[in-house]
């Protein structure tokens, strides 16, 4: 059982016949101190006065293990990181340690303990029923509950809903992004944790906890339905990793049962194509060179805004885009070049390497540990650019506006459809799954020829002034 302190003999020590100050130094600094506590005789053996004598030599003492601590250099270990890694010690020494070891270990926990509880503490006056006036240290609250579960920690009674997370990520095979979601997941369990004093430990977060976190997703934080169904599925999924390897801890999943239903949108809060109309605006508009070749690469092959932004000269050979995989495409896939986008590409290659990108104006991120996609600062200039020539469409409570750069896409897509291309080869064309274990699983896909005569039947709207006639469409129930 760690050691239990009494208020009263607070950094206090009788050695002999007389008390006096102890403050134990933190490892990382004993040998620049050079001393594993720091002592002052007090020269009293009464209680009382010691406590009176104590305080000035115990702030002394902190601020040259402050001091020292600066000097290091060394960020101080995490606190629960280094309870884990006694908690590894607290196993083996029950297996096999000696009373020595047991009571070495009981004192560095107990050390450890009083360093976190009584950091940033403040003196105040009190009235001892035994010994009169008085001052003594006061935690502060969250340090006492840190202090709390450092030891519960390293006594191996709880365990750390991060305990694992890093390693579990590693053995993901997924996008970087989906790296940072499984981050922000977990971040946000943690924040919760902290909100309501719920302590951070896969034995606390239990059923009625996990439902309790999920409701407060769902009800503060901003997010839709369908982002708050995609963290609960990341810490699910970090739960059942640890189920094997945690038992005591994990017995169960206990996101994997919770359900967060889709609200089904109303016809007039979904997002949608571009009207014609809206198209000429963004083609017309004034735009810079590369934001209007964005925008009719785009337009033209109905490809997402990152694979765009990502391509490479030698990714337009053979008279095709070759777009990188995204969401759940399995591979890249190659789109033939619109004839009226052959302009386009020949001035973007023209006096570059294949290596070079063929669009220099939207480098990759630079900060490392960056989760954030290449088309990050491009899809915010698109959305500057689109509300300076007013195509928008804000609706209340809903964040994203019902165009955007994915418009194109949708616009690619109908006009496709109106056009009378077959669907199996749209969903070719654009990266998605076409419908059936034969077209998906058994067939190469289809012949780049027949891809080039449908890509030919689109057409942009008149981009010279003429009038723009929108015809109306089937609303098909979604």
């Amino acid at each position: 059982m760690p050691r239990q302190a009494d208020p009263r003999k607070a950094y206090l020590e009788l050695h002999g016949a007389g008390w006096r100050v102890v403050v134990f130094v933190p490892a990382a600094v004993r040998r620049t101190v050079g001393a594993t506590k720091l002592v002052h005789n007090l020269g009293t053996d009464s209680l009382r006065e010691a406590n009176v004598l104590k305080r000035p030599h115990v702030e002394r003492f902190k601020r040259r293990i402050a001091d020292a601590l600066a000097n290091v250099g060394k960020p101080s270990q995490d606190d629960l990181q280094l309870a884990v890694e006694y908690s590894r010690i607290a196993k083996d020494l029950d297996r096999d340690g000696t009373a020595e070891e047991k009571d070495d270990f009981e004192r560095a926990v107990y050390e450890r303990h009083a360093e976190i509880r009584w950091k940033d503490a403040r003196w105040v006056p009190v009235v001892d029923p035994d010994m009169g006036p008085t001052e003594v240290e006061e935690a502060l609250p969250e340090q006492t509950e840190k202090a709390r579960l450092f030891s519960a920690v390293a006594y191996g009674r709880v365990t750390p809903i991060d305990l694992r997370h890093g390693e579990y990520l590693k053995t993901l095979d997924v996008k970087d992004r989906t790296l940072a979601d499984d981050a922000r997941a977990l971040r946000m369990l943690k924040d919760w944790c902290k909100r309501t004093e719920t302590p951070p430990t896969l034995q606390a977060i239990d059923i009625g906890a996990a439902h309790a976190f999920v409701d407060d997703l769902v009800a503060n934080s901003g997010l839709d339905r369908v982002t708050c169904k995609k963290y609960v599925g990341r810490l699910a999924g970090y739960w059942q990793w640890m189920a094997p390897r945690l038992p005591a801890a994990a017995e169960r999943n206990v996101f994997a049962g919770i359900v967060i239903r889709k609200r089904k949108a109303k016809a007039e809060t979904k997002e949608r194509p571009f009207t014609d109309r809206e198209v000429v605006a963004l083609l017309r508009g004034p735009a810079k060179p590369h934001m209007l070749d964005l925008m009719l690469i785009g337009a033209l092959t109905g490809a997402r805004l990152d694979a765009i932004v990502d391509l490479k000269v030698s990714d337009t050979e053979l008279d095709c885009f070759l777009f990188k995989a995204q969401k759940r495409e399995t591979h890249a896939r190659y789109v033939p070049i619109h004839p009226a986008l052959r302009e386009v590409v020949a001035n973007r290659r023209a006096g570059k390497d294949a290596t070079a990108d063929l669009f220099p104006e939207w480098p990759p991120i630079k900060k490392v540990g960056s989760m954030r996609e290449r088309s990050f600062k491009t899809s915010n200039h698109f959305t500057a650019y689109r509300r300076a020539v007013g195509v928008d469409e804000q609706v209340a409570g809903k964040r994203r506006s019902l165009v955007n750069f994915h418009s194109f896409r949708r616009w690619f897509i109908s006009r496709m459809e109106q056009a009378e291309v077959p669907e199996a080869m749209i969903a070719a064309i654009v990266g998605h799954k076409r419908g059936s274990i034969t077209l998906d699983v058994y067939s190469e896909g289809p012949r780049m020829q027949a891809a080039r005569r449908a890509i030919g039947r689109i057409e942009l709207p008149p981009l010279d002034g003429r009038p723009i006639e929108e015809d109306p469409v089937l609303k098909v129930r979604g």
